[in-house]
This record gives C-alpha cells, structure tokens and sequence, in this order.
C-alpha cells in the first residue's frame, strides 16, 4: 500500500534527502549544485519554504515532488529561468513551480508517477494556484503533456542541460478534456460558480 503526504516548511524527513541522493547522484549520476557526498544528501534553498509531496511504502519513501508557492517567498532563479517577470502581480500571487519529482526506478511505469503529480495538482487547487511552471528533458515533454502542460520554450538548465518549460493551467477545464487528462477526476470532486476560474475545490 502506497501513502501520499504532504511536508511543509523544512518538516521533511531526512529520509527524503538521502532519496533524492540515491535517485540523481547513485543512479543517474548528474552533477548536483546542493549534494552533499559526506552525508549522501541533497536539500538546497528551496527545501525551506517548499511544500515536500512524499509517497511512501511500508515506511520507506519510492516517490517525491516538490512544490513552491510564489506567494510564499522567493524562488531563487527560478523566477528568471522560467520568465516570470511576464506575470502580473496578481498572476504571480496564484502561480507555483514543481521540481524535484523523483519515482524508485521500479515504479516507474506504474501508476505510483501518475498519482503523485494529480497529488500535486490537487495541492494546487486547494491552495489558490491557477499556474504551476515545470522544466523536463525532452523525453518527458510527452509525460507532462498528457497532463495538461504546454511547452513554452526550451533552455539550458545548469544541473539538467537542455530542458522544455512548460506550463499548466490548473483550472482550464476544456484543456484538460481535450487532451484526456488525468486531473479531470480531480476537477469532478470541485465545484465551480460557472466558471473555470472560480473552481475550488470541495471539502
């Protein structure tokens, strides 16, 4: 049995760090500004205001993401990497960006990865987000796309090399439907005063 959770404000467990360690250093091997080869970890600036979505099995973590609020302080270069500045202050109050999703290689191509990120989105809604910003390599783009991310350009990040930014609107009912995503059976728990806008969701 799976469990999902959410950690805010540097309530994680260490667990978390030495699971992102284990995935991008031990595994995959990619060169990490924030590692920490003494303790196997990786946290960096963003840990401590970010929102840690976990998914554990028997106790152990197989899957994370990480969210962070722009309303909630500053994102770092983030913010310029992902053009930001574009928004208007009200925009910018109800957007978000999610980095850090990770899935224990066994479980990728379960529906442990899907789950996670409709997680995520529902975070978003119940917590006044309209747009949330992600970057991918290019054998993502697809992934992302079936939720309801849009590409906007692409870029080269410096941990990452080349990467798609992309964009969700959480609340454009008619996007979702048309590509068949999987966050339409979280907007059939919300209700919505006529409008896409407006969607909330139900306690």
């Amino acid at each position: 049995m799976f469990t999902y959770n959410i950690f805010s404000e540097n309530s994680a467990p260490s667990s978390l760090y030495r699971f992102r360690y284990a995935i991008y250093v031990e595994e995959m091997g990619r060169r990490q500004k924030y590692a920490c080869a003494e303790n196997r970890t990786i946290r960096d600036p963003l840990d401590a205001k970010g929102h840690q979505g976990v998914v554990t099995r028997d106790d152990a973590i197989v899957g994370c993401i990480r969210m962070n609020l722009l309303k909630d302080g500053p994102i770092g270069d983030y913010f310029d990497f992902y053009d930001l500045s574009a928004l208007s202050p009200t925009e910018l109050a109800r957007a978000s960006i999610c980095t850090r999703l990770m899935i224990e290689p066994s479980l990728r191509r379960t529906s442990v990865s899907i789950d996670l990120v409709k997680f995520a989105y529902e975070f978003g809604l119940m917590n006044g987000i309209d747009t949330c910003f992600i970057d991918c390599n290019s054998h993502l783009e697809r992934f992302f796309g079936r939720f309801g991310w849009r590409s906007l350009y692409r870029r080269t990040h410096e941990e990452y090399g080349l990467v798609d930014v992309m964009r969700l609107d959480l609340r454009d009912l008619s996007h979702l439907a048309a590509v068949g995503s999987p966050f339409l059976e979280i907007a059939a728990r919300c209700v919505s005063s006529g409008n896409a806008a407006a969607l909330a969701c139900a306690e």
